[in-house]
């Protein structure tokens, strides 16, 4: 019995994500074709391609910007064609946008304070009224916005404005404002852009710690050393249509990526 039960084969992983014959058509133009992938429970998926590829409209799909003229999307098997962004936000699947989204006349605390409000219960008679579960509860709102500062690095900016931090720094605190929202699958979209090589580093060891909390992470992104160094399977659009996934070292050695998009840029990322 023990030798029969070694030479099973490992269970094949659950997915958190999957995205099934998704098409989008904008009057009469193909946005997406068909698309077609799965995001691993606990794993780095990045979505990359050539600008106009379609990699923002998947992100607007999955999270309910945008409706799909076919197909559906799946989170831990639950539809969320159908769903409003906030709904599907609510459920655990949070997005950032490719512009940093911050209050820069507020501190940076208040920032991640803000966006934890959200999945707070504190009702507006409650908090009038000052009553002992509403205080509790602010009390563990801040003390878990120092937590999510602490964790990508922003804990000694949190009294200053949020609009005098770096460029960087503002990316960051963007990732916190989606920690904030407690995600189960995390989308970030672009999230290096506009970054040097220091501040990419950074960020990079910030998204590793995210998964390794057990957040799944989806990514679109053009530094393709990020998407190399950090990803555990990378998908690959052109024209709307999916022409590679599968794990690093064998996407970027594609034939058809390389030609469609890598080119050299692949060299120069490994050099």
């Amino acid at each position: 019995m023990s030798a029969q039960l070694a030479a099973m084969p490992d269970p094949a992983p659950a997915m958190a994500l999957e995205v099934r014959d998704v098409a989008v058509h904008f009057n009469g133009l193909v946005a997406i074709s068909r698309m077609t992938f799965a995001v691993p429970e606990g794993s780095i998926v990045s979505l990359i391609g050539p600008n106009g590829a379609g990699k923002t409209t998947a992100f607007n799909v999955i999270t309910g910007f945008l409706k799909p003229t076919a197909g559906k999307v799946l989170y831990r098997g639950t539809d969320l064609t159908h769903l409003s962004p906030d709904r599907i936000a609510a459920l655990g699947v949070v997005r950032t946008f490719q512009r940093t989204s911050i209050f820069g006349g507020c501190t940076v605390f208040d920032n991640v304070l803000t966006g934890l409000h959200l999945r707070g219960r504190a009702e507006t008679w409650g908090a009038l009224l000052r009553l002992p579960w509403v205080r509790g509860e602010e009390e563990r709102l801040e003390q878990d916005a120092r937590e999510i500062l602490d964790f990508v690095g922003l804990d000694r900016r949190a009294d200053e404005l949020a609009g005098n931090l770096a460029y960087g720094e503002q990316r960051l605190l963007g990732i916190a404002i989606a920690l904030a929202a407690a995600p189960k699958v995390l989308l970030l979209d672009e999230p290096a852009a506009g970054l040097n090589p220091s501040e990419t580093g950074e960020f990079m060891k910030v998204v590793k710690r995210i998964r390794d909390r057990g957040v799944t992470v989806l990514l679109v992104e053009h530094d393709m050393r990020m998407v190399m160094s950090i990803s555990d399977l990378v998908v690959v659009l052109n024209h709307g249509r999916i022409i590679a996934e599968g794990p690093p070292a064998a996407v970027q050695n594609d034939p058809e990526v390389i030609r469609a998009y890598l080119g050299e840029g692949v060299k120069r990322a490994e050099g």
